[in-house]
């Protein structure tokens, strides 16, 4: 007999009652399992055997918390930085062996890293519930930070993919210095209407999960996000809805930052581009903010060169040679004096020419600086109709220990083997007063903020812009030296003085 005639046979509302009843089981069945299945298609913990196949390099110490519930979390920790530390939510499928990549690259952005495998992923055993999430990201981190003596101000929270929600509950809860977004979720809504057309989850009365983009609204700090524009795992349109919503509390706008990389989908997003992305990422990690007009850039294959040429130029920087007397980016102040006392730098030339005058007569200066300084002069004169005049340049040891001998005090005048002029870079311009006297002299005020405006494009950097507690001398508005362009473009755009400068790399060393 055929199926239509079958049917025919059976009376309607015995068809609608069983079409009814097998419904009312199915969705029975569903909603009572509604969260394992939830569970499952966000969060599958599948590819568990590959943590076997990698291998933590000696320099990763892993770690291992044990839980109250008997289960164990097992993380690591790259240290030997003293300073930021990134908490690395890893992205899914896959146990967190799997980006040790990633997390070394991450490391050499001069930050410390830890990361712990979600419940069930890898060596961690439990089931990854909502729950349990947020409280082993808390458990892990706080067993961490006793250990390595983490502070919360210091704290970079970097949140990849599906893990983002994650990652937003936890800074939801704790107190960090910056956030990194890369490839973000909105919610579990917006990934069920991505699958579904629609919230399925709606249907079985279950609420909204996982919602960064409800969280993101009461945080204050810097933030930075990263999303390829042809994502098909996480749509791209989900960034929009985060980044929007991000800080609109307290309705600002001008930390957050968003780099849109064109005509790339999901995984492996930094991994691809991260010489291109380094200098974007170290200038967000060091100052929450990206020197940019607008605060969202587009990396595409138009451009990934210049990007690429930036972080070379980042590298450059902190690789600067601070230590060596013969160094252009020597530093000494009042506490880091020269290696050599009797130091005496070579190829000193006279700089007198037909755009900078030289005070004394007498003045010298290293050869290296010369061609820029006159380059500088030039513009100056152009500016002005005026000589940039040097009033003193480089001084020997035993001509700076005679200016001490006459009485000059230690927050002005730097003792002989500790003085800037010794290294042949640093000179004197105009009158040689005192901050305030060149605040009231509107010539000499016009002066120095016309060079705090252009004289980073021929190498020079005002030394002692900040006073004692910063520079270790008084604020001194005549003293300029040369450095090159890399680093004076840096300490321009970043409002920084080389002693500020040198403490922090330093402090990371």
């Amino acid at each position: 007999m055929k199926i239509k005639e079958f049917l025919q046979k059976i009376p309607t509302t015995n068809i609608y009652f069983k079409l009814i009843s097998i419904f009312l089981i199915f969705y029975t069945i569903t909603f009572f399992n509604i969260e394992n299945m939830e569970r499952s298609i966000t969060f599958p913990w599948v590819w568990k055997e590959i943590v076997h196949d990698i291998t933590a390099p000696i320099w990763i110490e892993e770690i291992n918390v044990q839980m109250a519930d008997g289960n164990t979390i097992n993380g690591i920790y790259l240290g030997n930085w003293e300073w930021k530390t990134v908490y690395y939510f890893h992205g899914n499928w896959v146990p967190l062996p799997y980006f040790y990549k990633e997390i070394e690259y991450i490391h050499s952005l001069w930050v410390n890293v830890i990361a712990y495998d979600y419940p069930g992923y890898g060596k961690s055993t439990g089931i990854p519930t909502q729950k349990n999430i947020a409280q082993y990201s808390i458990i892990f981190y706080k067993d961490i930070q006793n250990k390595k003596n983490i502070k919360d101000e210091d704290l970079i929270i970097w949140w990849l993919s599906i893990w983002t929600a994650a990652a937003a509950d936890f800074a939801g809860r704790n107190n960090f210095d910056k956030l990194i977004f890369v490839s973000p979720i909105a919610s579990r809504y917006d990934m069920s209407s991505k699958m579904f057309g629609f919230p399925i989850q709606k249907l079985f009365f279950r609420k909204n999960t996982f919602t960064t983009i409800d969280t993101v609204k009461y945080f204050s700090q810097a933030s930075l996000t990263i999303h390829g524009n042809t994502d098909e795992i996480i749509p791209f349109s989900q960034w929009e809805s985060v980044y929007n919503n991000y800080w609109i509390e307290n309705n600002k706008w001008n930390q957050k930052y968003f780099i849109e990389i064109d005509n790339f989908w999901h995984n492996w997003i930094i991994s691809k581009y991260w010489d291109a992305l380094e200098s974007k990422l170290l200038e967000f990690i060091k100052s929450g903010t990206i020197n940019t007009e607008s605060n969202t850039l587009i990396l595409s294959q138009d451009n990934i060169n210049l990007w690429e040429e930036e972080t070379q130029a980042y590298k450059n920087i902190f690789s600067a040679d601070l230590e060596s007397d013969d160094s252009i980016t020597k530093f000494v102040n009042s506490s880091v004096p020269f290696n050599d006392k009797a130091y005496i730098p070579e190829n000193l030339e006279s700089f007198a020419s037909d755009y900078v005058a030289d005070g004394k007569g007498y003045g010298k200066l290293r050869k290296v600086l010369i061609p820029e300084l006159e380059l500088l002069a030039e513009e100056f004169y152009k500016e002005f109709w005026k000589k940039f005049q040097i009033n003193s340049s480089y001084r020997s040891y035993a001509y700076q220990a005679g200016i001490k001998a006459r009485g000059c005090p230690d927050n002005l005048c730097a003792k002989a083997w500790y003085s800037e002029h010794q290294s042949g870079l640093g000179f004197d311009i105009f009158a040689i007063e005192t901050n305030a006297y060149w605040k009231n002299n509107a010539k000499l005020w016009s002066y120095y903020e016309w060079l705090e405006i252009h004289a980073h494009k021929y190498w020079f950097t005002n030394t002692y812009q900040k006073g004692l507690e910063i520079d270790w001398y008084e604020i001194e508005p005549w003293h300029w030296r040369y450095v090159w362009a890399d680093l004076a473009r840096y300490l321009s755009e970043n409002n920084m003085t080389i002693a500020e400068f040198y403490y922090s790399q330093k402090k990371n060393d």
